[in-house]
């Protein structure tokens, strides 16, 4: 009793003092209209330590976070609690992270606040869940994939704050859901002034004019179904047809005609599979923006795909366990939150350290973050990367993987005629 109660205080000890302020979850909790909870061994703020302590160490299993955590609690219970925790105090802590990024931005490089304006970036991914029938539904299986078979996969539509690196919003959203129809719902954290990154698939002439709309300037690389070919000023017409995402009394209240301008930009680097590229701005003032700001501004897009590799690779968030949906979405909320903490203690020591943010090793921020959720000191000089512009690496494999077959069938189908073809042989 006496190690467990010591492993609680451990967990309940403030393990973030020296980022910018505590955890209020507490008042998080009331007021989400949450009563009170008795005293219990999974308390809300010792599940949610438990949490990322979790998705800190690659979603590890609950049988290895009750080693890890040093607190013998069944598995039913803790997945009891996680279902407890109310997926609104969550997205609280979200915003407070954001808030904390907002007040360490002043540390960040300089090149995501051009103006005072911010910079955030859009894109998609995907991810994988396990095979229930409620997931199966709401997230559909792969082309070519039969129940039983593979596993149903979740479209993910985030948005980055180019400054700090955290990500401001994530969704789960269905498997064939388009990219021109998901980011329209991160429309709502957008204010006016942004700059809003994007690949080819969000600039569309109607995305244009709703980011226009709300005061929002895009710069993105032109979509693949346009013909413009000369750089410069142009002004896009209305197409005669409305997007599948759109309706049709939406689309005939955009302007008839919407100026942009197309920069055109050769990549000299090595490592870039796109050497020419047409980039479509509403940035139209080529005095305040020539060609190679613009350039360089949409160059920081690929940020957002170095952040995804941290999230599903180094985080594990590739292959979700929760079996429902409602906790797939607190999953993906935690995964989020592990990740802005280790961006904010990246930020922090930074600062400390007189070092670009982006100098700072990740994976080394997300252990000496798990080592303070477990009540561990750690070491808070974080590993410096060195500066390596312009590497490249090959995109290719040297390790073996044996040589295994893909499941094809249905289990039960498959030893079926596994058994029917020996059954034969013999």
């Amino acid at each position: 009793m006496a190690r467990i109660s010591h492993a609680l205080a451990r967990l309940r000890r403030e393990p973030l003092a020296d980022l910018p302020t505590g955890l209020p979850l507490d008042q998080w909790l009331a007021e989400c209209g949450v009563p009170g909870w008795r005293d219990r061994l999974l308390t809300p703020l010792v599940t949610l330590r438990l949490f990322l302590t979790q998705v800190l160490h690659g979603n590890c299993p609950i049988t290895a976070l009750r080693q890890l955590a040093g607190i013998d609690f069944a598995k039913s219970s803790y997945c009891e609690a996680r279902a407890r925790l109310p997926l609104m105090a969550l997205q609280s802590l979200l915003e407070w992270m954001n808030q904390c990024a907002a007040q360490a931005a002043a540390a960040a490089e300089p090149v995501a606040a051009l103006l005072g304006r911010r910079v955030l970036i859009a894109d998609g991914s995907s991810f994988s869940v396990p095979d229930t029938p409620e997931l199966r539904r709401h997230f559909d299986l792969p082309p070519g994939v039969v129940p039983g078979v593979g596993y149903p996969m979740g479209k993910l539509m985030g948005l980055l704050d180019a400054a700090t690196g955290l990500f401001v919003e994530l969704l789960a959203l269905p498997l064939f859901h388009h990219d021109a129809r998901g980011v329209i719902a991160l429309h709502p954290m957008l204010r006016a002034g942004d700059i809003l990154l994007g690949d080819r698939a969000f600039s569309s002439y109607a995305h244009l004019c709703l980011l226009a709309r709300r005061g929002v300037s895009a710069c993105m690389r032109l979509h693949q179904r346009r013909k413009d070919v000369a750089a410069g000023a142009a002004r896009w017409a209305r197409p005669a047809k409305a997007p599948a995402w759109m309706t049709a009394a939406q689309f005939l209240a955009l302007p008839a005609f919407l100026d942009v301008r197309l920069v055109r930009h050769t990549v000299a680097e090595r490592g870039f599979r796109t050497r020419h590229l047409m980039i479509v701005t509403t940035l139209t003032d080529t005095t305040l923006w020539p060609d190679p700001r613009i350039a360089a501004l949409y160059g920081q897009r690929w940020d957002i795909e170095t952040c995804f590799d941290h999230l599903k690779t180094t985080m594990g968030m590739n292959t979700l366990r929760c079996q429902t949906l409602d906790g797939v979405r607190k999953e993906l909320a935690v995964y989020l939150a592990a990740y802005n903490l280790v961006r904010l203690a990246i930020l922090a020591a930074a600062r400390a350290q007189g070092v670009s943010p982006r100098r700072v090793s990740f994976i080394d921020a997300m252990r000496w973050l798990a080592a303070r959720l477990l009540g561990l000191p750690g070491v808070a000089r974080l590993v410096v990367n060195p500066d390596r512009a312009g590497r490249s690496q090959l995109r290719v494999i040297r390790r073996r993987y044996k040589q295994y077959d893909l499941l094809r069938r249905s289990r039960r189908e498959t030893e079926a005629r596994n058994a029917e073809k020996h059954g034969k042989n013999r």
